[in-house]
């Protein structure tokens, strides 16, 4: 699998994942009956075709924030929407002329593990992911927009400063900043401001700052490739009030996963694994199902599933992005 591997990660692209993960079906067609369909959109129609028996079905809907798929199932679209108790903003960069930068990347056959050591590969291509780069204990001076030079961060009692990450690939680069919820002037000022151009000035300057040296320095001329927050916003995590239910009439059993189950507002470059972080548990939800002796078992299995779903939207909001930016 082409990535980045990089102090015990490895980095890929969610199309470069999904190709790898449509390769295992295929793989396991070989000794179980796997049919792939793609281009099918999931109505009442195309549920109503799905052969009927006996034997519970197992539905897992994972068709995104946006996606209409439980509406069709008869599942409730509340959410509960949670405070993660933090401010951040994001910014992308698309470097259309990044065509031939020498990053480091492995290629990573999929049969295998991936290695703790290898020497890495010289690669050409600007699309593969690079390692993320993080900085902390960020403060900035703002005099310049009418705000006094602050000296907050010599003060004991004041919250700690701004968390910045960069990931993504040399030809589209992503920025996160975060810090935790205060009512520091630096925290109000940017959280309230008119002026979009202070945000952005924020991050031109931070990537300057903290890019590879490879890269070259965004300027006035290129600073247009770049779009972000107009202001600091509340990180907040939104996830389902069901997020498993059992259709008597048709036998199905239903659960919801990744973004149609949480979704945060805030890109913190590790979306992908807070998703997944749902099927930890559905290989056991599945095995339930399927061994179930009557409706009693099935409603069981569904209950633990909802419960350990709402397990880990509670451990994102403890410790998620402690993970994924503090750290």
């Amino acid at each position: 699998m082409e990535g980045c591997w990089h102090n015990e990660h490895f980095f890929t692209r969610i199309g470069v994942f999904q190709e790898y993960l449509l390769s295992i079906l295929e793989q396991k067609k070989q000794k179980v009956d796997v049919k792939v369909l793609l281009g099918n959109k999931f109505t009442e129609e195309y549920l109503r075709r799905i052969p009927r028996n006996e034997w519970p079905r197992v539905i897992v809907v994972a068709d995104g924030s946006c996606g209409d798929s439980c509406s069709v199932l008869g599942i409730s679209s509340d959410y509960t929407v949670e405070t993660c108790h933090a401010y951040g903003a994001n910014a992308t960069i698309e470097r259309l002329d990044q065509r031939q930068l020498s990053g480091f990347d492995l290629l990573v056959p999929t049969i295998a593990p991936i290695p703790s050591q290898l020497p890495p590969v010289p690669s050409l291509s600007p699309m593969v992911p690079t390692p993320e780069i993080r900085a902390h204990s960020l403060y900035f001076d703002l005099s310049a927009y009418g705000m006094e030079a602050l000296r907050e961060h010599r003060n004991p009692t004041a919250k700690p400063g701004f968390h910045l990450k960069i990931y993504g690939t040399f030809r589209n680069r992503y920025m996160a900043l975060v810090c935790p919820a205060s009512d520091t002037k630096m925290v109000r000022f940017l959280r309230h401001t008119a002026n979009s151009s202070i945000m952005k000035n924020i991050f031109h300057q931070s990537f300057n700052v903290y890019k590879t040296d490879i890269e070259p320095r965004l300027n006035d001329v290129t600073l247009h490739h770049m779009q972000c927050s107009r202001r600091l916003f509340e990180i907040q995590l939104s996830h389902r009030r069901i997020s498993a239910a059992y259709i008597e009439g048709n036998n199905v059993a239903v659960t919801v996963e990744g973004e149609a189950a949480r979704v945060l507002n805030f890109d913190t470059g590790c979306g992908v694994n807070l998703g997944m972080r749902g099927l930890e548990s559905m290989g056991t939800f599945i095995y339930r199902t399927a061994t179930a002796v009557d409706q009693n078992d099935v409603l069981e299995a569904l209950s633990a599933k909802m419960q350990h779903s709402r397990q880990v939207a509670e451990t994102f909001k403890q410790t998620g992005l402690a993970q994924s930016m503090y750290e």
